[in-house]
């Protein structure tokens, strides 16, 4: 009865470190080969402050009237913290890298408030810049 109850548990437990691998092989695979995409991607978590910062500038800077970009949390949403991962990876930035605000921009990554406020700024100047061969003739007084 007493190895009976230890082969129980053996192979209980045998049940339970197998379940953990497949699930972490699973967890890992789970974004791998869905395209990012080349879209502009601001990625934020929640009560950062540095992240409410930049969302306070985007909003008197106007830039969404502006700029075409997603807004994506990763603290709370696994999902999105692995996104922003592969995207830091396809920059050559390691995890220990990176932080949150991180923007992705024209396939390159951006982080913290400065770098980020930056980079909208340009894209946004960027919208409001006419190319002088569709510029309306100067008037002749």
């Amino acid at each position: 009865m007493k190895n009976t109850n230890i082969l129980i548990g053996v192979c209980l437990l045998a049940v339970i470190i197998g379940a953990i691998i497949v699930w972490g092989i699973r967890d890992a695979n789970e974004s791998d080969g869905v395209p990012l995409g080349d879209g502009m991607v601001m990625y934020w978590g929640d009560g950062c402050p540095h992240c409410e910062n930049v969302k306070k500038f985007l909003e008197e800077n106007r830039v969404a009237d502006k700029v075409s970009f997603e807004q994506k949390e990763v603290w709370n949403n696994r999902a999105n913290a692995k996104e922003m991962n592969r995207r830091a990876e396809a920059c050559g930035l390691s995890s220990g890298d990176i932080g949150v605000p991180f923007l992705f921009s024209d396939g390159k990554c951006f982080i913290g408030e400065p770098d980020v406020e930056k980079e909208f700024l340009r894209k946004a100047d960027a919208v409001n810049e006419i190319p002088a061969d569709q510029q309306a003739p100067a008037e002749n007084k």
